[in-house]
């Protein structure tokens, strides 16, 4: 069976492509928010879901952030050279050395936390709050029921 040309409405009808375009999207409104602020939306994923669970190891925080748990080592040496995160225990392979918060951390993701809800609003493209509100809830879902779930090789979240 021959495929012929693609159409337009095939490819707006690809809901995994519109979702990787609207990811880009978001994602560099975010990342331009954050940037002023030294951070990117990786290692604010890093420093809210610290703020929220206290203590994650490195392969508890790369599930959450969804990149590779080798990926996570030097974001949080980065962050930890910044003094926003502390780990505790001794580093090594197989042992627990879970992450924390500094105050300097919960300083600075307090001080963006309303830029990063701000982003939410997407009035702007064409989304009124209660569409906005539905369209989290919709991508909760998948998040929830894709517990774990990895970018493949070589695939990037924010860039």
């Amino acid at each position: 069976m021959e495929i012929g040309p693609m159409a337009s409405d095939e490819l707006d009808a690809n809901l995994t492509w519109s979702m990787v375009r609207v990811a880009r999207l978001v994602g560099q409104r975010l990342t331009d928010r954050l940037a002023p602020h030294g951070l990117n939306p990786v290692q604010f994923g890093v420093l809210a879901h610290l703020a929220v669970d206290e203590e994650l190891t490195q392969a508890e925080l790369a599930r959450l952030v969804l990149v590779r748990p080798q990926s996570v080592a030097p974001l949080l040496d980065g962050l930890e050279e910044r003094g926003l995160v502390a780990r505790a225990g001794d580093r090594g392979r197989g042992r627990r050395n879970p992450a924390r918060l500094t105050d300097a951390g919960r300083r600075l993701l307090d001080g963006v936390r309303a830029i990063a809800l701000e982003a939410n609003d997407l009035g702007d493209v064409g989304l009124s709050a209660a569409e906005s509100a539905e369209l989290n809830r919709l991508l909760l879902t998948v998040i929830r029921a894709t517990d774990g779930a990895r970018p493949a090789e070589g695939d990037q979240l924010w860039g």
